[in-house]
């Protein structure tokens, strides 16, 4: 049996046993009392109020919000519809809402008169997704209030990235340890542990991060294409499309680090590789909740939930390639400007990145020149490429929902700012540049 079918095998049944008690732990969540879940949101109703369905952080612009709206109605869905059995609440995922639209006219206000009157009916469903978020907050909702749910993110946040920093430190040296923490402060990205919805695809990509590392570290390398199937279906079980591409790309960054690092041949293939299998994983695992919704219900009523919303956050029909590459300029500019107001248009902004692009290539190509660094070893950091470049492909991809929520999509870009400064601290010779500096000094 060749390698290539050992890793098949592998995928195949990591898929299946993950998958599988993914959904087993989803039906028991529903069993969870929703009496307990609705006393411990009450114990946090005043702050609830208080942040509303767009709380800034310190500032006017959507780039320094967190979502509260979708926050709202991630916590109604994890109160389980009495009037259902398990299986129907995993279906159709029901919650509140008042007015039209997906949360309403006010998800938070839903939410709160939903806890304030227990007989209010859950009136709407969210099939599209797995929901797979409900879980852990069940089981934490029996015990702790949405708030200090909150405070507890905040420590994991702070905790998983210092492990994260050790692990690029540890692989690479300060720099990159240094370059994850630059990263997450350019994009915004410490307030997503502020709320529910930002975090998972952090929390994800940080866990997917430490469990690659180790299995380097102990030399468990036949595993490394299923870790990255499992981490695409755990994408898709917990995450609320929000930043999902990032939990593919922080471990890539890390997997191509240590290639370069070892001086290792055909990284370019097991970049293919892994993306190939993460993208089995979401979209495998993600076609599974239509299946199960045909199943228990029709075809015809997962066709009807399920296709008009691809199509919709792909891009509608009609909306050719400006409208996605808008989708791009939305993403960079909301990473760029302190106040996204919409006074540089498309143009402009790409005219500048373009320039900016520009002068720092110059600086690349003359420290490169100087330092008299081999060709090989450009050559091997170039696959780091693939990862800056992922982000701006999503977006492209994904261009609808990319351009209205580029607010929260622009953090996406954490890997393309880590994977840009990785590149460079790869593909110079810094020690024959010291030593061009020292010669010159005597």
């Amino acid at each position: 049996m060749t390698a290539g079918v050992r890793t098949i095998i592998r995928c195949v049944l990591t898929f299946l046993v993950l998958g599988t008690l993914c959904i087993a732990a989803l039906i028991a969540s529903s069993l969870v009392s929703p009496d307990a879940i609705m006393d411990s949101i009450r114990d946090s109703r005043a702050q609830i109020e208080e942040r509303g369905d767009y709380p800034l952080f310190f500032a006017e612009t959507p780039k320094y919000r967190y979502d509260g709206f979708t926050d709202s109605l991630m916590l109604m869905q994890s109160i389980p519809d009495s009037n259902l059995n398990a299986i129907e609440n995993v279906v159709l995922a029901p919650y509140h809402a008042e007015g039209a639209g997906t949360g309403g006219n006010s998800p938070t206000a839903s939410l709160l008169n939903m806890i304030d009157d227990p007989s209010t009916e859950q009136d709407r469903n969210y099939v599209l997704y797995w929901h797979g978020y409900v879980v852990p907050l069940r089981v934490l909702l029996t015990v702790f209030s949405p708030m200090t749910i909150i405070a507890l993110n905040c420590i994991v946040f702070a905790v998983l990235t210092a492990l994260v920093f050790e692990t690029y430190r540890r692989t690479g040296g300060l720099a990159f340890g240094i370059t994850f923490i630059v990263a997450l402060l350019m994009t915004f990205s410490w307030i997503t542990p502020l709320g529910f919805q930002f975090f998972t695809s952090y929390l994800l990509a940080f866990l997917a991060t430490l469990a690659l590392f180790w299995l380097i570290k102990t030399e468990r390398l036949v595993w490394i294409v299923p870790l990255f199937l499992a981490v695409g279906l755990l994408t898709a079980f917990f995450d609320f499309l929000t930043t999902p591409l990032l939990t593919f790309l922080l471990p890539l960054a890390l997997l191509l680090l240590w290639r370069i690092k070892e001086e290792k041949e055909g990284s370019v293939r097991k970049v293919f590789s892994a993306g190939a299998a993460w993208l089995v994983g979401y979209a495998g695992f993600w076609a599974t909740k239509w299946l199960m919704t045909a199943i228990v219900y029709s075809a015809d009523y997962a066709n009807s939930e399920f296709a008009f919303a691809i199509t919709q956050r792909s891009g509608s029909e009609g909306q050719g390639l400006s409208y996605r590459f808008n989708a791009i300029y939305n993403n960079l500019y909301q990473l760029l400007a302190f106040q996204p107001d919409g006074s540089i248009y498309p143009g402009e902004l790409f005219l500048l990145v373009g320039l900016g692009l520009a002068i720092l290539a110059a600086i690349w190509w003359l420290l490169f020149m100087r330092s008299h660094t081999q060709k090989s070893q450009v050559k091997r950091a170039l696959p780091m490429l693939f990862v800056a470049a992922g982000p701006y492909v999503w977006y492209f991809v994904i261009s609808q929902h990319s351009t209205f929520h580029s607010w929260m999509t622009y953090r996406l870009q954490t890997a393309s700012v880590l994977a840009l400064i990785f590149f460079v601290l790869l593909s110079i010779d810094w020690a024959g540049l010291r030593n061009k500096r020292g010669s010159s000094a005597q």
